[in-house]
């Protein structure tokens, strides 16, 4: 069990050890800046040094081809403890197959990633065809289960204009399926993490919760107080029970 904490009270190092500091880039996204591979390399390459400049995060999560270097990285820099998560599936879960989200999280895990964040195919949970979703879901998180990976499955609420009857239905297919977080969102749909939904999923969802998608300073709290299930303002600090997927709320969260 986490330490209990007020809220409104944390510290930078509290909110950081919960949070997963995130790299997702493309080589595409360089295009225009010289060598796009080149630039590409020196941009993740500048966030993996930024990392000793913040409060520790939990965890780093990067694409699957560079979870080798992540780990290789933050071994020759004494930051073994800092956990390598990687995407799968990402970021548009219903063209891939489950099949293809094992292959995404195999190249992952030989680099060293513990923890695997899937997204579900959100398209067929919007037409309701929740039973083969959840079988698709269970072929993944039992495969990696077997090797003792952390399962975090991406709901992309946005795909569904966050139907409250479709986050419950996902809530489900997730608990049936054995995953240890639902997560709101990839950060590329059309909106990120909502308190509402991130609420709803908590309620739905007894295990990890992790709220991704323009988390900044000024809304931290309330997604905290969202992702807490209380209404005293306090949180249980237990990265089992809550993450954040931040790509800059870190940097530009005030100093304590």
């Amino acid at each position: 069990m986490g330490e209990l904490v007020l809220i409104d009270e944390m510290t930078p190092e509290q909110i950081a050890s919960v949070c997963d500091h995130t790299y997702l880039d493309r080589p595409e996204s360089h295009r225009g800046r010289g060598s796009a591979m080149n630039s590409r390399r020196a941009a993740f390459y500048a966030f993996m040094d930024g990392i000793d400049e913040l409060p520790r995060p939990y965890a780093v999560c990067v694409r699957p081809e560079d979870a080798r270097h992540a780990r290789e990285y933050l071994r020759e820099e004494g930051d073994d403890d800092i956990v390598i998560a990687a995407v799968a599936g990402f970021p548009d879960g219903p063209w891939y197959s489950w099949r293809d989200k094992i292959a995404d999280a195999r190249i992952a895990v030989r680099g060293g990633a513990r923890e695997i964040d899937m997204v579900l195919d959100y398209d067929r949970l919007r037409a309701g065809d929740f039973r083969d979703v959840e079988e698709d879901v269970k072929n993944v998180t039992s495969n990696l289960h077997d090797d003792l990976l952390r399962v975090k499955l991406i709901f992309e609420n946005s795909a569904f204009d966050s139907d409250p009857d479709i986050i419950r239905r996902a809530c489900d297919i997730a608990r049936h399926a054995d995953v240890d977080f639902v997560k709101t969102s990839t950060g590329f749909g059309k909106y990120g993490a909502r308190p509402e939904d991130v609420a709803l999923m908590r309620k739905h969802f007894h295990k990890g919760v992790k709220m991704a998608g323009g988390i900044k300073p000024e809304n931290v709290a309330e997604m905290l107080r969202a992702a807490s299930g209380r209404d005293d303002g306090y949180i249980e600090l237990d990265p089992m029970k809550v993450r954040i997927g931040e790509s800059s709320l870190l940097a530009n969260y005030p100093a304590a």
